[in-house]
């Protein structure tokens, strides 16, 4: 078998991959969007038509996209991802995102599992992979193709949905297959780096999860910085280089999430959402949550009601 050859077999396989995985898991989409599985911190995703751009924050993740195609704008960049392309996020990362590519016929179709960056950083030290490239910058969304071997690790790890009582005992065994097979991949540098101890991004990470229990209370970046033990403008970059945004609009975002959650979660108008998560003025909360969600508090939670 010549390298052509050989080239052409693994994209073939990766391809048959791929397809029985999108089969599949669209059969575990009983409904559209979201879609709970029986394991923990592993979900599907189905529509059967293009979306708007709307706001979110990815918790840190992986997803690889099995049938349509998603856009999603992260800081300055505008990433498209098809059948076979995966994304990982090693925070909580703000972003703009819609799928572009849907149809009933062939609905976007994609799967989602949370990650464990402490796993990770166990699994790279392992494989001697603890000592990232010094040139990768530290950026929250990393790329990468789903390999064949990835994919058939998630077919298990999906198979296995079906066995409650397999789950306890041979989940954990499959997710570090998969992080084994992303540590392989061309995010690999990158993942080992965001889960080193040592690593520039761990300061702005333990800031992150700081400011994530603490949104409601003024913001100081002097704070932030001594608690990733950085000066404040090395801290303000690598933030920005992490988050996509500053400290501030961080905050903000994590804000608005919040408000928006305790109005659709727990009915609660928007007055008592805004004090709840730290705004003084009601005006200026209406304000940043009109910019962010495209609609005043009110209207916006209506039509995310009907949806």
């Amino acid at each position: 078998m010549n390298q052509f050859q050989a080239v052409d077999e693994r994209w073939t396989l990766s391809q048959t991959a791929l397809l029985g995985l999108a089969s599949v898991v669209q059969r575990f989409c009983t409904s559209e969007n979201l879609n709970q599985s029986e394991l923990s911190g592993l979900k599907f995703f189905k529509l059967s038509k293009p979306d708007e751009p709307s706001r979110c924050f990815y918790e840190p993740c992986i997803a690889v996209i099995l049938s349509g195609a998603k856009r999603i704008m992260f800081d300055q960049d505008d990433m498209l991802f098809h059948p076979g392309d995966f994304f990982v996020t090693s925070i909580d990362v703000p972003t703009s995102a819609h799928v572009i590519e849907a149809s009933a016929a062939k609905p976007y179709v994609s799967l989602v599992m949370r990650i464990d960056l402490q796993r990770l950083h166990e699994l790279s030290k392992k494989a001697g992979l603890s000592e990232p490239d010094a040139l990768v910058e530290p950026v929250g969304i990393a790329r990468g193709r789903a390999s064949e071997e990835l994919l058939n690790a998630f077919s298990r790890l999906v198979d296995l949905t079906l066995k409650p009582d397999d789950i306890p005992l041979l989940a954990e065994i499959i997710q570090s297959e998969i992080y084994v097979r992303l540590l392989q991949s061309e995010a690999g540098n990158w993942l080992t780096g965001m889960a080193s101890e040592g690593y520039r991004t761990t300061g702005v990470i333990r800031a992150l999860e700081w400011l994530k229990s603490h949104y409601m209370k003024p913001l100081r970046i002097e704070q932030l910085a001594a608690l990733a033990s950085m000066a404040s403008s090395t801290f303000h970059h690598n933030f920005r280089r992490l988050t996509g945004t500053s400290p501030l609009q961080y905050q903000k975002s994590l804000r608005l999430y919040a408000a928006r959650n305790l109005m659709l979660t727990e009915r609660v108008d928007a007055n008592t959402a805004a004090v709840r998560v730290g705004y003084e003025s009601v005006p200026q909360f209406s304000r940043e949550y009109s910019r962010m969600f495209g609609a005043p508090p009110r209207r916006d939670v209506q039509t995310a009601r009907q949806r």
